[in-house]
């Protein structure tokens, strides 16, 4: 009997909400956290995708390889402004901001696309805009340390929704499996290149390290972005958006749980608005 498609989108927003967990449980600097996310998730996708990737990857012309570049350097910038957000803020924080990547997505395609936006949400990014400052202001005031993550996380939305932008007219050029090898083999030696440049190490740590970045390669990114895509073939991109706005809320109870990490007061008011700002954005935007 096939699993319900609603099942498992579940399932993939229960993955995803692992991820700032398993961060926090590798004791590595955050390029080198970042680096083996994607470079053992390549490595576990090879087997499934390395075929379609040669017979693909040279029918490309010059501007779509560009592109797949493009993408796959955003999303190393992506991973390494997130991560690193989570040695300076809570995870409940750095989660909720990092989440408001749907805005900058909006914004980027009306800007550089020239996709048009309701009105709807040409009001809710403002306000959603608001709950994020509420979050960091907020935290701010408890811990003036935390600003730094919390502008790193917001980094990391810009980032990401850029990479969602320049991939945008791959996806029809590229079968799935080989546009996500090439993004994330791409990601991986710019984190490399970071690494190697900043001269932060890829050798010499702990089991529970290793460990924490196998678990970032299969339990958040195969499984849990291996599953959204899976979900995107049955259910709307609004539908699979608004499941995914679930993440903040998993993640913090796991921090609350497992880090006796309590959001603070003003990261719960803005977190609310943001997540209700966030639920009219991807309901509307079409």
């Amino acid at each position: 009997m096939r699993a319900s498609p609603y099942l498992v989108l579940s399932l993939a927003v229960v993955f995803v909400s692992f991820g700032a967990i398993l961060v926090r449980l590798a004791d590595a600097p955050a390029l080198a956290v970042s680096f083996y996310r994607v470079a053992l998730a390549s490595l576990f996708l090879l087997p499934f995708a390395g075929a379609e990737a040669r017979r693909s990857w040279p029918d490309l012309n010059p501007r779509q390889k560009l592109l797949l570049l493009g993408a796959g350097v955003a999303l190393a910038l992506h991973f390494a402004t997130w991560i690193a957000s989570l040695s300076f803020t809570s995870i409940a924080a750095s989660v909720l901001l990092v989440n408001t990547a749907p805005i900058f997505t909006v914004l980027l395609s009306r800007v550089f696309l020239h996709e048009p936006a309701s009105r709807v949400v040409l009001v809710a990014i403002p306000i959603a805009l608001v709950g994020a400052a509420l979050i960091a202001v907020g935290d701010h005031a408890a811990s003036p340390g935390s600003l730094i993550g919390n502008i790193l996380a917001l980094a990391g939305a810009v980032t990401v929704a850029v990479y969602q932008v320049v991939g945008r007219g791959l996806r029809g050029a590229l079968p799935l499996n080989a546009y996500v090898l090439g993004v994330w083999g791409t990601a991986a030696i710019t984190l490399g290149l970071f690494a190697a440049v900043g001269g932060v190490p890829l050798g010499g740590y702990r089991l529970q390290t290793w460990l924490a970045f196998v678990g970032l390669a299969l339990i958040p990114t195969i499984g849990g972005h291996g599953l959204v895509n899976r979900s995107l073939r049955v259910l709307s991109a609004p539908t699979v958006g608004l499941f995914l706005l679930g993440e903040p809320v998993g993640a913090s109870i796991l921090a609350w749980l497992l880090f006796s990490e309590v959001p603070g007061f003003w990261t719960l008011v803005g977190g609310a608005i943001v997540l209700a700002s966030l639920a009219l954005v991807l309901t509307k935007r079409d």
